[in-house]
């Protein structure tokens, strides 16, 4: 059988790949750029490797990856990160042919990971989206200023990568908020977007739901969804407890179209918010990579990461279709952060739509969940311990620095 080599190992979703191919005795190979990570931490860790930080000094970062490879035997290689997937696919051509890398190629990846060249795709394939304003399409700021209605307020301003690649590195890009064209212009003067492309887009309150594939050739092998039910911040971000769910029609239906059309093969997350208003869901963004609730679908019954293991050892897999629902996972130490977000910041600040709930019913759901039998740990694991002891120390000394 062949190795697993997976990436990013301070990474959740590394940590969930390490754990559901280690106990299909699968031998897992752990990577990151810190010396001890979370995944490397589990039991279900052969071995591990460190490499330069991909971030900081991408070409050591591969060549590292590159020797470390060349002595392994037949491996499937899987990084966690838009970052490391990224450098990979760049120089996909220099990697031995034993490390299969079972992700598109990077034309396609960019794609969907480009927002501005996704929203111009899905405009010819009848995907609802929110109101968009690239600015690609604009002379400049004022120009793009004057395009955008009184009605399209509060808008959602992002740059058109999340993390973008320049010659010393990557920059990490923020999501902001602007109620009206005063505080948008404020936004605007940042060096980021003068330099950078970017869109604003209206913002779309509503529940944000997840779909979640795993195709070969434009064919879904494997399908699910989750709706997000806090997040981390609060406004919008990481999930840190999410539901597995029915997948809402119109969203299965625009996610499949958009990957068909280009023939995709591997994984995506398509993200999407249900318009409350509407009752419609529209189109927020896609990650052609491993997503951070990546243990719900596991523990739901969609083992993406061992359906894609076996895809790249070009193996018979069966569709996966069917999974539970009404099952939540709960990223511990995330969660706790969103209480504490929420009970030291105001809902103003926090950019929070009708919707959420009080302060008083918040604490309460935090503490009731440990007991229902519906919400699993998604670290504390009984038979694998070490990861989450591991988090919380970094967690404590993390404060201890603030």
């Amino acid at each position: 059988m062949m190795d697993a080599i997976v990436l990013d190992g301070e990474q959740r979703s590394a940590l969930a790949v390490t754990r559901s191919l280690g106990r299909k005795g699968i031998k897992v190979i752990v990577g990151s750029g810190k010396k001890i990570s979370l995944a490397s931490c589990s039991r279900y860790c052969a071995t591990s490797f460190q490499y330069p930080s991909p971030y900081d000094d991408p070409v050591g970062f591969i060549n590292t990856l590159l020797e470390y490879v060349i002595k392994c035997r037949h491996s499937v290689l899987f990084p966690m990160t838009d970052v490391t997937l990224t450098e990979i696919l760049l120089r996909r051509k220099e990697f031995p042919e034993s490390t299969l890398i079972p992700f598109i190629e990077y034309d396609r990846y960019m794609e969907v990971t480009d927002k501005i060249r996704l929203f111009h795709l899905v405009r010819n394939l009848n995907v609802p989206v929110p109101p968009t304003f690239p600015s690609t399409e604009y002379d400049n700021h004022k120009s793009m200023m004057e395009s955008i209605g009184n009605s399209e307020f509060p808008v959602v301003v992002k740059s058109n990568v999340s993390k973008i690649r320049t010659r010393n590195g990557w920059v990490n890009t923020k999501v902001l908020y602007a109620k009206d064209r005063t505080e948008l212009s404020e936004i605007l003067s940042q060096d980021i977007f003068r330099e950078y492309p970017f869109l604003v887009q209206k913002k779309i309150e509503g529940p944000g739901v997840g779909i979640f594939l795993l195709m070969r050739d434009g064919d879904v092998i494997a399908r699910f969804a989750h709706r997000r039910i806090r997040e981390k911040p609060p406004s919008g971000g990481v999930s840190v407890l999410s539901e597995s769910i029915e997948p809402p029609s119109d969203a299965m239906q625009s996610a499949i179209r958009i990957l068909r059309e280009l023939h995709w093969s591997g994984i995506a997350m398509v993200e999407f918010k249900i318009d409350r208003e509407q009752q419609l869901a529209k189109l927020l963004e896609i990650n052609a990579r491993f997503w951070g609730s990546l243990q719900l679908a596991i523990s739901s019954g969609i083992d993406f990461p061992y359906l894609l293991f076996r895809m790249a050892s070009e193996e018979k897999i069966e569709k996966s279709d069917g999974y539970r629902v009404g099952l939540r996972s709960r990223w511990e130490l995330g969660d706790l952060d969103h209480l504490l977000i929420r009970l030291m910041r105001n809902d103003t600040k926090l950019n929070l739509s009708q919707g959420h709930p009080g302060r008083s019913t918040l604490m309460k759901d935090f503490l009731f969940d440990y007991f229902r039998a519906s919400v699993k740990n998604e670290i504390i694991q009984n038979d694998d311990r070490k990861p989450f002891y591991h988090e919380l120390k970094e967690y404590i000394r993390h404060i201890v620095r603030k």
